[in-house]
């Protein structure tokens, strides 16, 4: 007799690989086709749904059309009479992750959902059907694999009368579908669950928090710093409040010190006699910041939430970010230019959008390849005042442009517009045609511009701000994010990873990362001169071939950090550092200094051989601060096979010196530079 699928499956699952397991079992890992197929209601109707749907999702397009009908109608029922409710969930996780599978189940997938949405609402079904239903219409739509109709229809009809039960985290998905569809009536929504006592205090606390980022959403968008600070501190009375009676909600109380921090930022005095409130008040709120957000991600690390929802990895970051702005600030407040709280807005801006990202495969894709949808928030003012920050800050603390008169009468340009009021954008004159995300900061009343300044320097200027604009925009990018993730899960076993360090190392390896994902995909032409070390590098005047030196790679690393982090925290080829010189250093306040290490290799490489030849020099220079360094090795081999992808090309090395040292944490990056033209790729040739 042969085996059932519950027995094959146990046998696979019993020797599958870390990666198999994460994939799922094939239909052949179940038995085969004619196997499932005999079984295929049985497993439909239990606990082993989400396994029929993960090998059916692997292969549908493969199948036999009449086999493949046959199972879709088995998962269909299923999906309409499942076993449990955490069938279902992980039977929605399963059709979200293939949207093939979630185009051939059609619109009966949405009536199923609904109807356990209207029945466990109405009392006539379990109750916790729900809240998986309620979570595969939202990622479905967000996906665009199905209309946001019917969802928005079901939602705005709750009255928080309904079993409470049923209501249990249904605020969250209120509230991120208010994010991505902008439908008001669902506040009204969150409103009502508020306010209703009869509701347990968890989804009422649920339902305060998400009008309180709601709150913060319209502070963002505001059209002028007068409206985003009434938001802020609408939001901010909500989150203290959150804070005051639920003990456990570390979010709130992370978004209160944020928001708190923000309206402190932009009450400071120019000009200062002595300590102000106002800055103690910035003081108390950037180091309970600090604690709070080392506390949320050791909570949250390991806990069960919602998967799909938030780009988690880059949420840590980007909390580290306004971390280390709002720190890297007060040991500036002397300069008149951090009196302006555009940065950390934009940083706060950032926190709202990670968080709110939802994790989906488009429609269309069907080689599993997951995005991030944002959430389309218009936060133009706080962008364009954010961006005319940076750009003032680097034409004052830039080397490459401090001395420029062209770039001194940019400067006085962007000063006038900081004191504009129109609204309007228009280039001021045609100066500026060409280069259109530094038009783009100027208004109707901003005074022309010279026609006779250098071009070059405008062209530098432009990649500057372009540059920063796109160092913190969502990448849409999972895998990035999921890489992230993994990154600083490993970093937070180091006794050392503690605030601030922890934050500002993550600000650091997050613009690292950005760097080598970018590079990994940008042609040689990308940014010029600049970056023409990732394409054939000139043959010798002699004829013979040559290779790039890793200057080349040194100069993007540090101009791409330079560009995305705090102005004047990026040095390069510092000296009496471990006694000897860096490459990149990032010092985001004294007494906390991250070294990048920059090598060139032009053979094969392996981790161990990079290890050995490099691993030395690059720890050496955590001896005197925190464990924790970038060690980037420009691999010029040739690559006339193809290069490793960035996955396998990034990892962290421990290393300790002795018993007693705290190892040593390497995180490494090996970026292939010289890259022949993809036409001149050829496979290595194998033996017969």
């Amino acid at each position: 007799m042969a085996p059932s699928v519950d027995q094959t499956l146990q046998d696979w699952a019993s020797h599958a690989t870390d990666d198999e397991l994460d994939a799922g079992p094939s239909l052949a890992d179940l038995g085969g086709t004619e196997a499932v197929l005999a079984e295929a209601g049985q497993l439909a109707a239990g606990p082993l749904l989400p396994y029929l749907l993960t090998a059916l999702g692997r292969e549908l397009n493969a199948m036999d059309s009449d086999q493949a009908r046959q199972l879709l109608d088995a998962a269909a029922q299923g999906l309409r009479d499942p076993q449990a409710a955490w069938v279902l969930a992980d039977a929605i996780d399963v059709v979200c992750a293939h949207p093939d599978l979630a185009m051939r189940l059609g619109n009966r997938t949405v009536r199923d959902l609904a109807a356990h949405v209207e029945t466990a609402l109405a009392g006539d079904a379990d109750a916790a059907l729900a809240q998986p239903a309620v979570a595969g219409l939202l990622r479905l739509a967000v996906a665009q694999t199905a209309t946001p109709h019917r969802l928005l229809g079901l939602l705005t009809e709750i009255t928080g009368n309904e079993p409470s039960d049923a209501l249990e985290r249904l605020p969250i998905l209120v509230g991120v579908a208010h994010d991505h569809f902008g439908d008001d009536a669902l506040l009204d929504v969150l409103s009502a669950l508020e306010n209703q006592a009869s509701l347990p205090s968890g989804t009422r606390a649920d339902a305060s928090f998400e009008l309180a980022l709601a709150d913060m959403r319209t502070a963002l968008e505001a059209p002028d710093r007068a409206a985003v600070e009434e938001h802020l501190r609408r939001a901010l009375m909500r989150f203290k409040d959150l804070d005051r009676t639920h003990e456990t909600r570390l979010d709130a109380r992370a978004h209160a010190a944020a928001v708190d921090a923000v309206l402190a930022f932009g009450e400071l005095d120019p000009r200062p006699a002595a300590a102000t409130p106002a800055e103690q008040r910035l003081a108390e709120a950037a180091a309970q910041l600090d604690t709070v957000i080392a506390q949320l991600a050791a909570w949250t690390r390991g806990m069960h939430q919602l998967d799909w929802l938030s780009a988690r990895g880059l949420t840590q970051s980007a909390w580290s970010r306004l971390v280390t702005s709002l720190q890297t600030a007060r040991t500036h407040l002397d300069q008149p230019s951090w009196y302006d709280p555009a940065s950390a807005l934009g940083d706060l801006l950032d926190v709202y959008v990670a968080s709110r990202s939802i994790h989906t495969a488009p429609a269309g894709e069907s080689n599993g390849l997951t995005a991030l949808v944002s959430p389309p928030v218009e936060a133009a003012f706080v962008r364009s005042d954010g961006l005319l920050h940076h750009l003032e800050q680097a034409l004052t603390t830039d080397p490459q442009f401090t001395n420029s008169p062209d770039a001194l009468a940019l400067r006085e340009a962007v000063r006038a517009q900081r004191q504009a009021t129109a609204t309007g954008q228009v280039v001021p004159g045609k100066t500026l045609e060409g280069r259109p995300t530094l038009a783009a900061l100027f208004q109707t009343d901003t005074p022309a511009l010279r026609k006779d300044l250098d071009p070059q320097l405008l062209d530098r200027i432009e990649q500057l701000v372009e540059q920063h604009a796109k160092g913190y925009t969502p990448t849409g990018n999972a895998r990035l994010d999921a890489h992230l993730e993994l990154l600083l899960e490993e970093l937070a076993t180091s006794p050392a990873w503690k605030p601030r360090d922890s934050s500002y190392f993550t600000t650091l390896l997050e613009q690292f990362l950005r760097f080598l994902y970018d590079r990994f995909d940008a042609q040689a032409d990308y940014y010029g001169v600049r970056t023409a070390y990732l394409g054939p590098c000139p043959d010798k005047a002699d004829g013979t071939p040559d290779h790039w030196d890793e200057k080349h790679v040194q100069d993007d690393l540090h101009q791409h950090l330079a560009g995305t982090l705090t102005p004047g925290t990026v040095q390069r080829e510092l000296i009496d550092v471990a006694s000897g010189r860096t490459d990149v250093t990032y010092t985001p306040e004294p007494g906390s200094r991250f070294v990048a290490e920059v090598k060139r290799r032009t053979t094969n490489w392996t981790r161990e051989r990079i290890q050995k030849g490099y691993l030395a020099q690059a720890a050496n220079y955590t001896a005197t601060g925190p464990p924790f360094g970038i060690l980037l090795v420009g691999d010029d081999s040739g690559h006339t096979g193809g290069y490793r992808s960035v996955e396998d090309s990034i990892w962290i090395i421990h290393h300790a010196r002795s018993a007693t040292e705290v190892p040593r944490l390497i995180v490494t990056g090996v970026l292939p530079i010289g890259r022949p033209t993809p036409s001149a790729l050829r496979l290595p040739r194998t033996t017969t």
